[in-house]
């Protein structure tokens, strides 16, 4: 669209430039005809100061009607849209009004160049003004053709009304050409407006389908690097530990076969371990439970299963709507309690396991506390407000990706803990 735009916006222009070249000749032969003309009939003026004084005027008057020609024409450095400014216009049509007055204090059949002046006004006024100067010349035309005595004569009252309805009539032709010119440009100008916008807006959804495609992407490699830890903390350290036991079995065959066989047994404890942790790997991958129960509903089971699982003594507590939360949280919930409970059932040697999630300004506020021995000192640091930040252990990845989870849904993660004086976890998400 915009090709065809701008091609037809140079053929208007080239069109336009060539109209106005026309008019440039036909005027310039217009005012050489009449001057010579007018010394001819009259020799006199030769013989004076009023030949060369006509000759000087025409020209001048020429150069005042190719002034505004060679301006649209791009020639001359003006930079202004049409219609040009007021004080130009009048300067231009004032001088050139001036020029005939002067021409026809020397003889009076020059007020023939005011026809000049007429179609000058089409190119420098709109509306009124266009009016306002049409009615000018009219009435001096008329003074110079005798046509304004008192009383008026019949044929002087025909005459003035014949050429008013002339003068006016293409007035009125002009205007009706110059809104439609104008109407031509501002429709090319919201086409392409509309066109830009298009422009944008498909450049818009390109880069908005690059955005979900790349978020896409880290959705994938965050779920890989999440899989990666749990499966470097459980089946990695497991077979690591296989392969040493079953080293030491290996030795100890021959010299110790009672010692062999409790490795062995150790060991298939282990597999059997492994196996279970692998199973529950794979079970939260899928998170069923979400799919069938609420969020509430899938946390107090996990719970009663880590109890019953490790003999803890688990308790719980819920406020405010939660059935209403949004998938991203629901499975943010339930990673980072899975994360948490492992850890307990694993490393803590807790007693009592205490489950809270809460509404509170806003946001939605999960807590995990145990009674356990804690977590290493060396794990923790101490914040200004008072809290821990605490990290992983080296190669172990529970920690980091439980922050890495709650921080990309915006959410904060806080963590209290000290040797033999319990961990808290407090997740915080926006609601």
């Amino acid at each position: 669209m915009s090709i065809d735009i701008a091609r037809d916006d140079a053929r208007f222009h080239r069109n336009f430039s060539r109209m106005l070249i026309g008019f440039a000749i036909f005027t310039f032969f217009y005012l050489t005809t009449l001057t010579y003309t007018i010394l001819k009939a009259t020799p006199i003026y030769m013989h004076d100061w009023r030949g060369i004084t006509c000759i000087l005027l025409m020209i001048l008057a020429f150069s005042l009607y190719i002034f505004p020609i060679l301006a649209s024409l791009g020639i001359l450095p003006f930079d202004w849209d049409w219609p040009p400014p007021l004080s130009y216009t009048v300067f231009i049509w004032g001088s050139f009004y001036l020029v005939v007055f002067l021409l026809t204090r020397i003889d009076q059949s020059f007020f023939l160049s005011l026809y000049i002046l007429f179609g000058l006004s089409f190119s420098l006024f709109t509306s009124r003004r266009l009016f306002l100067a049409i009615g000018i010349i009219a009435l001096t035309t008329f003074m110079y053709e005798g046509l304004l005595t008192w009383p008026l004569k019949q044929i002087a009252l025909f005459s003035i009304t014949s050429q008013c309805l002339a003068f006016f009539s293409v007035t009125g032709f002009s205007i009706l050409i110059q809104n439609l010119i104008a109407e031509r440009f501002e429709r090319n100008h919201l086409f392409q407006q509309l066109q830009l916008a298009n422009t944008n807006l498909e450049e818009a959804h390109r880069q908005l389908a690059q955005s979900v495609e790349q978020e896409q992407e880290l959705a994938v490699l965050r779920e890989r690097t999440r899989l990666a830890r749990e499966m470097h903390d459980t089946l990695g350290h497991a077979l690591v530990l296989i392969t040493v036991k079953l080293e030491a079995a290996q030795r100890l065959r021959e010299r110790d076969p009672e010692r062999c066989d409790q490795e062995l047994e150790s060991t298939k404890e282990i597999t059997r371990e492994s196996m279970a942790a692998l199973r529950a790997s794979i079970a939260n991958l899928r998170t069923p439970a979400l799919q069938h129960k609420g969020i509430k509903q899938t946390l107090i089971r996990s719970l009663d299963e880590l109890g019953q699982r490790a003999g803890l003594d688990v308790s719980h507590t819920f406020q405010g709507e939660l059935e209403s939360l949004t998938d991203p949280l629901k499975e943010t919930l339930w990673k980072v309690s899975q994360e948490a409970f492992a850890n307990i059932e694993k490393h803590a040697h807790a007693q009592h396991v205490t489950l809270s999630l809460r509404q509170e300004e806003g946001n939605l506020i999960l807590t995990i506390q145990d009674d356990g021995i804690g977590l290493p000192t060396a794990s923790c640091q101490h914040q200004e407000d008072g809290s821990l930040a605490c990290h992983s252990p080296e190669g172990h990845y529970g920690l980091r990706g439980m922050l890495e989870r709650v921080e990309g849904i915006g959410g904060h993660l806080s963590l209290r803990s000290g040797e033999k004086q319990g961990t808290t976890i407090e997740v915080t998400l926006p609601f």
